[in-house]
């Protein structure tokens, strides 16, 4: 597993061999492989159904995944923390998950700020049997009503090949560094890519730049 460093602009790479490329690809669809065996190892989506209706959406939807994470979020009508444990007791007493942290997100706690967006949050670290760490960020939203999470990762997945490969780069090279995801993420990339054709890490290094002056001018 690779440790995350500091990454100077004169490193980014500008060009991607086709080796190179279908090791990515490679990688990726081994991921979203073992995302499907993590979501039936954990028996993660008829738990959550016990509260509302379960998607998992992000990059395990996409096809755009660089490392070992999944989103799950799960649309209810205001359930309370205590029934939020309750249906996911299974999954948090899993012998391989070693490790959760619980945020209550409703009434003025919104992660936004919108009443639509109340939720519980939970992130679980879990070792699968061969020994793989994964994160897994669950939302456990507080209305049923339709959001565009689901829709936005099928449309990422319906991008043009092209698109999608350089996606993947970026994200590959930009999740080495320290500043990935927190300050700079996935929603970033995707941004640069489709609305302003960048097509290389270096191109969005300087992407980063141009958009940072224009935001402090």
């Amino acid at each position: 597993m690779y440790t995350r460093r500091a990454m100077t602009h004169a490193d980014l790479p500008t060009r991607l061999s086709p080796e190179e490329a279908d090791a990515l690809w490679a990688r990726q669809a081994a991921f979203e492989a073992e995302a499907s065996e993590v979501l039936a190892e954990l028996d993660l989506l008829a738990c959550a159904s016990r509260l509302g209706v379960p998607e998992a959406i992000g990059s395990a939807v996409s096809g755009l995944m660089v490392f070992r994470d999944l989103d799950l979020g799960v649309r209810c009508r205001a359930p309370g923390a205590r029934e939020v444990f309750t249906a996911l007791l299974p999954v948090l007493a899993h012998p391989g998950v070693h490790e959760v942290h619980y945020r209550e997100e409703t009434g003025e706690r919104s992660p936004s700020g919108r009443p639509q967006d109340q939720r519980h949050y939970l992130v679980l670290r879990y070792r699968t049997p061969a020994g793989h760490a994964w994160k897994i960020d669950v939302s456990v939203w507080q209305s049923d009503a339709p959001r565009t999470q689901l829709e936005a990762a099928r449309r990422l997945r319906d991008l043009d090949p092209e698109l999608r490969q350089a996606i993947l780069w970026i994200k590959d090279v930009w999740s080495r560094r320290p500043e990935y995801p927190e300050q700079i993420g996935g929603v970033d990339v995707y941004a640069a890519v489709v609305e302003h054709g960048v097509r290389t890490p270096a191109e969005f290094a300087a992407h980063l730049a141009a958009r940072s002056s224009a935001e402090g001018a």
